[in-house]
């Protein structure tokens, strides 16, 4: 009687284990990155009985979760990726929007501007004319400042996103690593049993991590995860956790740089190049291929249209004999670009003398010392220059200092737009007359306001290599536009088609990990049943028992 009983006594057990299982399931359905859970059920060692080995019942050796290793692999890739497009894409289209629009752009203002010049060329004696080119001006100037200053809170902003994105990723790995130390003592205490809950929140905080940055993951055989970010820099080894945080970066102090750091060592400046994929990667990626080119060419377009102007307008004459006058203000050649220096280096770079518009280039630039060669990288397309004696890109570098190791970055345009003004307050002083108009030539003289219109249209902008220049004002700022605006079509489509990638591999994860309510719900019937089944097992068992004891009394 005793072996019919502990049967049944194994049976309600096991169906028991089961019924908790089931319920567990049931309850974390809408818990995120929760992995269902199955009993595993096997039978007691048999007993032998002379005749033959007689079943002892059943035992449950196990709680398994559904987990699929190269399922979640391919998820934390895919998410990485979804996440990296999402965030560019998101913040492009801001800045696309704002630059290619036809009203609130830089391309309508200076049209405005210029047909105000053509009306001055037509009337040069006529007040309110020139009166409304002074206004116009004033609205070209404010566009350029309008523009660099919304330019300007992205970013900041962008800043701000790297600094809390560093955050996020140094939390989560110490989340991580807190993880592993207790899957690891729950790993002693069960005797090798996975403590599926604990795994399950590890792979929940990487999968955040994932949408930071991009991700990769080794568990050892002690159940230890190791996570390697970006281009396979270690942020997770064991119980150990390194800090990712930002600081401004030395060579360009503006610029945020981030760092990695490792217990109470120094902290590192991790390469932009390592650190790809998710919300970081989209933050740095975004500010160094779309938000500093599109600041440097609508400072590049600022220089060369005051630059430009400038230069005709100093040569006419203004109705009252004025001459000599800069019409734009905030811009000059003849000014330093950057003059800094300490601790030995002199950063000074100047435009140089007698410069070609068409020489220059909308362009960022590296200065570095490498074992005391002084080189300059062009940042666009990793042009190196090593002859700093001569001019590159109308730029002079020829009284730059740096210590050995040191590097400099210099963005030449990148703050124009935001300083150019408008110089000439009296109408009367705009240069309109190629000779003076009180002795020589009259008021209706109108040679040097044709020049200064027809400025629209020349090409002085962009040296082909050949000494010849191959772009307007207008056409420069048209491939700003157009170069904007196909790195914003081409995140978007990859935002598109990186979430739908990554809703497929989550759909197939859910499928084989997630909870199915329906199907839980049967299991609950089927393991109530096998449990009614066994108490009546031990029912049966007792009523013997009592038949027994009543025989025998």
């Amino acid at each position: 009687m005793a072996d019919f009983l502990n049967i049944g006594l194994t049976g309600l057990m096991a169906s028991q284990a089961k019924l908790n299982v089931a319920s567990h399931n049931i309850a974390n359905a809408d818990t995120p990155g929760y992995s269902r859970q199955s009993a595993v059920q096997t039978t007691q060692p048999s007993q032998y009985m002379g005749y033959g080995y007689m079943g002892q019942g059943a035992r449950v050796v196990d709680v398994e979760r559904a987990y699929d290793q190269f399922l979640h692999k391919q998820l934390l890739q895919s998410q990485s990726q979804a996440s990296y497009y999402q965030n560019y894409s998101d913040l492009v289209a801001p800045i696309d929007n704002l630059i290619a629009d036809p009203d609130a752009g830089l391309s309508s203002a200076m049209s405005q501007f210029f047909d105000a010049v053509q009306e001055v060329a037509n009337n040069p004696s006529n007040i309110a004319a020139r009166q409304t080119m002074l206004s116009q001006s004033e609205v070209l100037v404010n566009r350029f400042q309008l523009l660099s200053g919304q330019l300007d809170e992205i970013d900041a902003s962008v800043e701000q996103n790297i600094a809390l994105a560093a955050q996020d990723i140094t939390q989560y790995g110490q989340q991580i690593a807190r993880l592993n130390q207790e899957i690891s003592r729950a790993l002693g205490v069960g005797n090798g049993a996975s403590p599926n809950d604990l795994l399950d929140q590890r792979d929940q905080a990487l999968a955040e991590l994932a949408k930071r940055v991009n991700v990769q993951a080794v568990v050892d055989d002690k159940g230890m995860m190791t996570v390697f970010i970006g281009n396979g820099q270690a942020l997770v080894q064991g119980t150990q956790s390194a800090t990712i945080a930002t600081r401004p970066d030395p060579a360009q102090p503006s610029r945020t740089q981030v760092t990695y750091q490792i217990g109470n060592g120094a902290a590192l400046a991790l390469p932009e190049s390592q650190l790809s994929g998710g919300e970081l990667g989209a933050l740095l990626a975004f500010r160094r291929e779309a938000l500093e080119p599109v600041q440097d060419q609508l400072g590049f377009l600022a220089t060369a249209l005051a630059a430009k102007f400038n230069q005709v307008h100093a040569s006419g004459y203004g109705l009252d004999g004025s001459t000599g006058k800069p019409y734009f203000s905030g811009i000059d050649l003849a000014q330093p670009v950057v003059s800094a220096g300490s601790q030995g280096s002199t950063v000074s770079v100047s435009f140089a003398t007698n410069v070609k518009l068409s020489a220059l280039r909308p362009d960022t630039y590296t200065i570095s010392n490498d074992n005391g060669t002084l080189s300059v990288t062009r940042q666009s397309d990793g042009a190196r220059f090593n002859d700093l004696t001569q001019p590159i890109d109308g730029l002079d570098f020829s009284g730059v200092t740096l210590q050995t190791g040191e590097t400099a970055v210099i963005a030449p345009y990148r703050d124009a737009a935001s300083s150019i003004g408008v110089a000439i307050t009296d109408p009367r002083q705009i240069a309109a007359a190629e000779q003076n108009p009180l002795t020589d030539s009259g008021p209706a003289d109108n040679r040097n306001a044709l020049t200064l219109a027809a400025i629209q249209t020349e090409k002085f902008l962009y040296d082909d290599g050949a000494g010849q220049a191959t772009a307007t004002l207008q056409t420069a700022y048209a491939r700003t536009v157009s170069s904007l605006g196909a790195k914003a079509s081409e995140v978007k489509n990859g935002a598109s088609s990186s979430q739908a990638l990554y809703e497929q591999i989550q759909a197939q994860r859910d499928s084989h990990a997630g909870v199915n309510l329906d199907e839980e719900a049967a299991n609950l019937v089927r393991y109530q049943q096998a449990y009614l089944a066994a108490s009546k097992v031990m029912q049966m068992a007792q009523k013997l028992f009592d038949s027994v004891l009543a025989i025998a009394g």
